[in-house]
């Protein structure tokens, strides 16, 4: 079972030609270990995924296996629309040791039935020995993993857990889980506060990258019982991506890594950059919370 806390989704620096900056990859997921991360994600969804040229996906693997030196989980995004995509992306990562596990997402360029949904799962678990989570994402597949598929999965014995931001499936996981390692990840930053009094200690974010003091001063006051103070500084953390996503979140995002340090271009490479105007005003807000 993963430990408690919270995972971040990092974010993947490139060059204007999609190559990965992995000393700026490497600075931010140390920073993130550094604030109390129990785990960092390779290639999630702020982490563009199905962004990454084939020809850079294991350089990223390898430059974080190299600086978390198995302080934390690592865990790594492998989503893909066919078994035989998967199956290559498996065949390379199955030759790291410094991998624990990895997460897919339903296929996103077709629509498929909740039967096809679970055969995909069922197939290329079986495709690695590694530790495998479910990611429930269901705002960019437009599939819903549902409570039902979970708990067939389960039976797997290398799916050991699922990331959603659906309350009230984690809620039912929790309550009634379906093996004893299986972990249930939250992923609902708006309500991480209010999952946690329930018991929701594992979750994950990609907006926590651009925010790593934030983050900390949440999981020390969880930590320590400061439930008010966790909460005071997750108001903050939300409030300032709001003001993100109003600006344009993958350029804002972008600006927001760079002010940090982090050189690289954190978005879609298609993607028009923002005003100065809405630059200053993400400025502002990282200031406000301390962060710059």
């Amino acid at each position: 079972m993963l430990k408690k806390g919270f995972y971040t989704a990092v974010g993947t620096p490139m060059d204007s030609e999609g190559a990965i900056l992995t000393d700026s990859y490497k600075r931010q997921i140390d920073d993130q270990i550094k604030a109390g991360a129990s785990g960092i994600l390779l290639y999630g969804t702020m982490g563009m995924g199905g962004c990454v040229k084939d020809s850079e996906y294991a350089r990223g693997i390898e430059a974080a296996i190299e600086v978390i030196d198995s302080r934390v989980t690592l865990l790594v995004g492998a989503s893909e629309n066919s078994l035989a995509r998967v199956r290559d992306k498996f065949d390379m990562m199955n030759t790291y040791d410094g991998i624990d596990g990895i997460v897919m997402t339903t296929p996103y360029y077709f629509g498929m039935s909740d039967a096809n949904i679970v055969n995909f799962f069922e197939k290329t678990a079986v495709m690695t020995d590694k530790d495998y989570y479910l990611y429930d994402i269901m705002p960019v597949t437009n599939l819903k993993i549902k409570y039902e598929m979970v708990a067939e999965l389960a039976k797997i014995k290398n799916v050991k857990g699922i990331k959603a931001g659906d309350a009230i499936m984690i809620k039912k996981l929790i309550d009634n889980p379906p093996k004893d390692d299986f972990t249930a990840i939250f992923s609902n930053s708006d309500l991480f506060s209010m999952g946690n009094l329930y018991g929701m200690e594992w979750y994950l974010d990609g907006i926590f990258s651009c925010m790593p003091k934030t983050i900390e001063k949440v999981q020390k006051g969880y930590n320590s019982g400061d439930f008010e103070a966790a909460k005071a500084a997750l108001k903050n953390m939300m409030d300032a991506r709001d003001i993100m996503l109003g600006a344009g979140i993958w350029p804002a995002f972008t600006y927001a890594m760079n002010e940090l340090g982090y050189e690289g271009n954190f978005a879609p490479d298609y993607e028009v950059d923002i005003p100065d105007a809405n630059k200053a005003t993400v400025r502002k807000a990282l200031q406000d919370i301390c962060e710059l």
